[in-house]
């Protein structure tokens, strides 16, 4: 019979919330999904058309429930936010998406929960730092969907540029899911091989550039179609499966450091040890001097925009 480890919930119905739900039915990898959102029309219908497609899969429950079921998964997906268009920085988005995230993470906890929560909301470093402020959860519990998306999209390129399958790239972006990213070339291989050694690695753009079109992305895809969901879905299941089968898989998702690469009371991306309990183990790259002093600007960023919506100020 299902129960609340086989329970995960979705809390916003936009494109991102709908398309994880349809990711995670597809995968089967939960008993339940609830649905959660502003328009209890729209969040209904969400739930009748995906509860339409189960008969051609594996029998999943779903249906628009409240805090008090969310309060009972092991998993809640946070895809809320402010509607608008994306039109420049992630970071843009923060006072808006925080009073929201702020009110869901309340009524969450108010109702008990003590599963692992799963922030996909931009600007989702800060909004992942919130949450684990404000929740009271251990930070292994909070976890980012973070750079994992980034990285991807660094793989993907580096695959194609080189011809080659992108599962044997290993490439790794780190700190915020956004603007200041870093790349941590010095790690890079393609099968065990390093990146600059790898046959036609020469004919490959300027770092600068790959890293300019991996930051532009998920904004191309934005201002193409008005949104970006699918990509953003297929992390957050993977993540979820890690989660739910207890796979110790390392992926690179954001979390609170507690003085990994010296430093602290930021959250941001790097290697972790994802398993049923959320963050087992936060690891940390062997980075050189400059990857070093990106992750502490891109630190830096993060912890500037978090003290400007402390203070009431415009962010820059």
């Amino acid at each position: 019979m299902p129960s609340h480890r086989t329970r995960i919930t979705v809390i916003g119905c936009g494109h991102v919330g709908t398309s994880c739900a349809y990711a995670i039915l597809q995968n089967h990898l939960a008993r339940e999904i609830v649905l959660i959102g502003d328009s209890e029309n729209h969040v209904l219908g969400e739930a009748l058309d995906l509860q339409q497609a189960v008969p051609l899969g594996a029998p999943v429950k779903i249906f628009a429930g409240t805090y008090k079921d969310a309060a009972t998964s092991s998993i809640v997906i946070m895809t809320v936010g402010a509607p608008g268009k994306f039109s420049g920085s992630r970071l843009d988005m923060l006072a808006g998406n925080a009073v929201i995230v702020r009110s869901c993470i309340g009524k969450l906890m108010a109702e008990g929960f003590d599963g692992v929560l799963l922030i996909a909301t931009s600007p989702l470093d800060v909004l992942t730092y919130i949450a684990q402020t404000e929740s009271g959860l251990p930070a292994s519990q909070i976890i980012g969907t973070g750079t994992l998306l980034d990285s991807e999209r660094l793989r993907h390129i580096l695959g194609e540029k080189l011809n080659v399958d992108a599962r044997s790239v290993h490439a790794a972006i780190i700190g915020e899911h956004g603007d200041s990213s870093v790349a941590v070339w010095s790690t890079a291989q393609v099968a065990g091989i390093p990146l600059a050694l790898y046959p036609g690695a020469e004919s490959l753009p300027s770092q600068e550039e790959i890293l300019t079109s991996v930051h532009r992305a998920g904004p191309d895809v934005a201002i193409l179609k008005g949104n970006t969901c699918f990509a953003v879905a297929a992390c957050v299941t993977r993540i979820c499966e890690a989660i739910l089968r207890d796979e110790r898989s390392v992926l690179i998702v954001s979390t609170m450091l507690t003085g990994q690469y010296g430093l602290r009371d930021v959250s941001l991306s790097t290697p972790c040890i994802v398993g049923s309990c959320g963050v087992e183990t936060v690891l940390e790259l062997r980075l050189n001097e400059d990857e070093q002093r990106s992750l502490e600007a891109s630190a830096a960023v993060l912890k500037n925009a978090y003290a400007q919506l402390q203070q009431g100020q415009p962010l820059k």
